[in-house]
């Protein structure tokens, strides 16, 4: 295994990646699509 000494040049400069708004906004809206789902699944077999 070979050490990371911090010299290896990235394949893409940093300024060229530009992530898209769904990828900026998926991880806020992931824990509400979990509870949502809870949700409806618990109305469905569990009568809550």
């Amino acid at each position: 295994m070979t050490k990371n000494i911090g010299n290896a040049k990235p394949s893409a400069p940093a300024r060229e990646i530009k992530p898209s708004p769904l990828g900026k906004i998926a991880p806020a809206l992931f824990p509400l699509v979990v509870v949502a789902l809870g949700y409806l699944v618990g109305t469905q077999f569990f009568g809550f």
